[in-house]
């Protein structure tokens, strides 16, 4: 004999069985209410505003080889010293007269991009293209022993930090031309043609000259470099193009992410390409330490400080805790209502 609820004329015992299940369907409905009260987990955000000049070492988010397009870095953030792309090309691939490796990505672009300038009587060449990590060590060491490291920092990326170590940067010259950097190589014919018209092939400069035509950019933490671009795919670079905005800011603002916690992915996404490196090894190392609070808005003039950073970034959504909460939830008020329709028909 069920002694919780008497029985009733006319009362099955299925329905009165049904009734056992009202204490349970009311635990269901607390506890679908306390799990929709927790918070969601934080999804990943866009960094958000561009920060300052000032250097860290933070690893990049995107930065999977796949993200070619997207990844992005700068005074603050890197990839590691084992980033090297697997699909690495000679540039005589693309049609184009020079030394040095391409991504395969680029190949195409390229080809039609060197075509092109070469038919507007501006043939363009590679002078420097990918660089592994040690081979960035190297180069920023030497402008650092040449003319200190406080200028060094001003026109040369540290180790990690280098488009050219995503395969993507390159720096270009006039054809038969020689070294680019002397001088102004835009206000040459190739120079000319490549700030004109290099966007609609994927290419985009990454350092232009700053407000009012100084050679130093807050926006990109940089110097002025003509002749370095940065291959972005056609899309990317029409986008960046009509922005105004330099790849540094476009990428900030649309693309760039951190984690959950506000800081840094903690493993990295590339797998290092053990094939495609043909760069020696270098016993200098990048050594973290506390973060700078300098706001550089020109060229540095202190001891710049190698930091290990990060960005907060905060946000809410709605996490799966609180959507398993809502269908429990939902199932307990819908069974509650049921029994309540049933009692009344056998009334």
């Amino acid at each position: 004999m069920d002694i919780a609820e008497p029985t009733r004329p006319g009362l099955r015992p299925a329905r009165r069985g049904r009734a056992r299940y009202a204490p349970a369907l009311a635990l269901a409905i607390v506890i679908a209410a306390l799990l929709a009260s927790t918070p969601a987990p934080r999804s990943a955000q866009a960094v958000g505003r561009l920060p300052s000049c000032d250097l860290g070492d933070v690893y990049t988010v995107p930065r999977g080889y796949d993200d070619w397009s997207v990844t992005l870095v700068d005074r603050l953030l890197r990839v590691e010293k084992d980033y090297v792309p697997p699909d690495l090309v000679n540039v005589r691939e693309a049609g184009i007269p020079g030394g040095g490796r391409i991504r395969a990505v680029a190949v195409d672009d390229t080809r039609a991009m060197a075509r092109a300038a070469r038919a507007a009587g501006a043939p363009i060449g590679v002078w420097s293209a990918y660089r592994s990590y040690a081979e960035q060590v190297q180069i920023f060491n030497g402008y650092a022993q040449q003319n200190g490291r406080d200028s060094a920092i001003t026109y040369s990326q540290r180790p990690g930090h280098s488009e050219h170590q995503l395969g993507l940067g390159v720096d270009f010259m006039s054809a038969g031309g020689g070294n680019p950097l002397p001088g102004d190589w835009a206000t040459t014919a190739a120079g000319r043609w490549m700030r004109d018209n290099s966007w609609k092939f994927g290419w985009v400069n990454s350092y232009p000259r700053g407000k009012g035509g100084t050679r130093w950019n807050d926006r990109t933490c940089l110097r002025y470099e003509p002749w370095h671009y940065r291959y972005l795919g056609r899309a990317v670079a029409a986008e960046v193009h009509r922005s105004g905005l330099t790849i540094r800011e476009y990428l900030w603002r649309n693309h760039t992410l951190l984690d959950s916690t506000g800081r840094s992915a903690a493993s990295p996404t590339p797998t290092p390409s053990a094939t495609a490196s043909t760069s020696r090894e270098s016993t200098a190392t990048t050594a973290p330490a506390t973060p700078t609070a300098r706001r550089t808005t020109a060229p540095p003039t202190a001891n710049p400080t190698l930091a290990t950073g990060s960005s907060t970034s905060t946000s809410s959504g709605v996490g799966a805790p609180v959507l398993v909460a809502g269908l429990l939830g939902l199932v307990g008020v819908l069974a509650l209502i049921g029994r309540a329709w049933s009692r009344r028909r056998m009334r």
